[in-house]
């Protein structure tokens, strides 16, 4: 038993330069199947963070997601999410103003879950600042448009306004803050609703608080129709004989209302007439014209407001 180990350890000396080559050979095997068996999957809009020391923020960056080109096991590639990873860049000793050019590697992935292969753009442009925090009043941001007939008479925000603290020579640059955008379509009415702030990309910002309640005041919509040529009728006591001509004989009428009875409004529901029942005197008269209009509707003009009116026997 001891001559056959110690023939076995001889011919492994005198063969250890050929297992040497035999365990290379495997290598660049392994290397050249794990090559063609691993998939290259692209993964977009990667959210790209900065982690600054305290009372530092970020001023300026030139991406804010970045997108990773991975390879890996069909497993590996099958659990790869751009909403569970992100690129976090340390930036230990930063300088005021100072713009820094960083390259990405896959040590800044955080639960990458498959080897990154290459990084789109390759690398970041940053600006940091001493951190600031300011007050700001808060602004309704909206989206489409109200039906037809209502307009917003007044927006009213609660708070009105929030702490915003981010890197000073941004918030010097900002007179408030919005919100995310509150969708106006289908709105039948007034309305109240609580939006998140929707804070800038410039920086790393926080706002407090960042939710506010916004309420939206709408009202109907006036518009305006002009009606030419109404006739101007008298109205006299009952049993009036004289003759009664008015000059002249017609008048425009402009009106205002909610949209929607302007559009169902017709010459025949505009009436127009001069008085004449105590006009005892056989002469002329200069008379207002009155106007006659359905309810809810403003008579904003009459032209001409005065007509002429002959009384004879």
């Amino acid at each position: 038993m001891k001559n056959n180990r110690s023939k076995f350890w001889t011919q492994l000396n005198k063969d250890k330069g050929l297992l040497l080559v035999c365990f290379v050979l495997a290598f660049f095997a392994w290397q050249g199947i794990r090559k063609n068996v691993g998939i290259e999957v692209p993964v977009s809009n990667i959210t790209v963070d900065l982690d600054v020391p305290e009372g530092w923020a970020v001023w300026e960056k030139s991406v804010h997601r970045v997108n990773v080109l991975f390879r890996g096991t069909r497993e590996e590639i099958r659990y790869l999410n751009a909403d569970q990873m992100r690129v976090v860049i340390p930036v230990p000793n930063p300088k005021q103003g100072d713009e820094m050019t960083i390259k990405f590697t896959d040590s800044y992935l955080r639960n990458p879950g498959a080897k990154a292969l290459r990084f789109s753009p390759s690398e970041i442009v940053v600006k940091l600042d001493r951190e600031s925090t300011v007050t700001l009043p808060v602004k309704a941001a909206v989206d489409g448009s109200l039906p037809e007939g209502l307009e917003i008479d007044r927006i009213v925000c609660n708070p009105l306004s929030v702490d915003v603290t981010g890197a000073q020579q941004v918030l010097d640059g900002m007179e408030n803050i919005q919100t995310e955008p509150v969708e106006l379509s289908d709105r039948k009415g007034s309305f109240k609703e609580s939006v998140p702030i929707a804070v800038p990309q410039a920086g790393r910002m926080r706002v407090e608080p960042d939710w506010v309640t916004v309420e939206f005041f709408l009202v109907a919509r006036n518009a305006t129709e002009e009606f030419d040529k109404v006739p101007v009728r008298v109205l006299s006591a009952p049993g009036e004989e004289r003759l009664i001509t008015v000059q002249p004989t017609t008048v425009n009428i402009t009106v205002s209302g909610q949209h929607q009875r302007i559009e169902q409004l017709r010459s025949a529901d505009v009436f127009a007439y001069v008085q004449c029942y105590d006009l005892a005197e056989s002469t002329g008269y200069d008379l207002p014209v009155v106007v006659d209009l359905p309810a809810g509707l403003k008579l904003v003009e009459t032209e001409p407001s005065v007509v002429h009116v002959e009384i004879g026997n």
